[in-house]
């Protein structure tokens, strides 16, 4: 009785560890297309992405046609906060993440850690595919940009 309750234990905690695995692969691939995305460097996006959500993600919802995009000069770093995450039924992985992007606008150079921060709301959905994880839907929110007050 012993072994079978161990057994079952075991088994439990390979599939809770399985899935946590494949969650994390999910959120790191999202993670490198959305910090291509702030970057703007289109190639390495789609290192992660589909095409389809590639071109949506560059053509239609660039960084700088938003409302906070226009605004960067000098990228100085991104964090991201996770809102929701969940599987569907297809086994995709939806995503709504905060990213927060530090930059500097023209004419202030502040050299670490930027002088202001943009605030976006990711809906990203992640199917994993023969190639690995890879984004398949990528929509950028505005949320909100301010000025960082840092104590001198």
């Amino acid at each position: 009785m012993r072994k079978l309750v161990l057994l079952v234990v075991f088994a439990g905690a390979a599939f809770l560890g399985y899935h946590w695995f494949a969650g994390w692969r999910a959120y790191k691939a999202y993670e490198g297309f959305a910090e291509a995305w702030a970057q703007e460097k289109r190639a390495i996006a789609a290192d992660y992405g589909d095409a389809e959500a590639v071109r949506h993600a560059f053509e239609e919802r660039s960084l700088r046609g938003t409302e906070g995009g226009a605004a960067m000069e000098a990228f100085r770093g991104t964090r991201y906060s996770v809102e929701s995450k969940r599987r569907n039924d297809g086994g995709d992985v939806e995503l709504v993440v905060n990213q927060t992007i530090f930059f500097d606008p023209p004419g202030v150079t502040t050299g670490i850690g930027g002088a202001m921060l943009a605030r976006y709301r990711h809906t990203a959905t992640v199917r994993r595919t023969s190639d690995g994880w890879r984004v398949v839907a990528f929509e950028p929110t505005f949320i909100e940009m301010k000025e960082l007050r840092r104590r001198g």
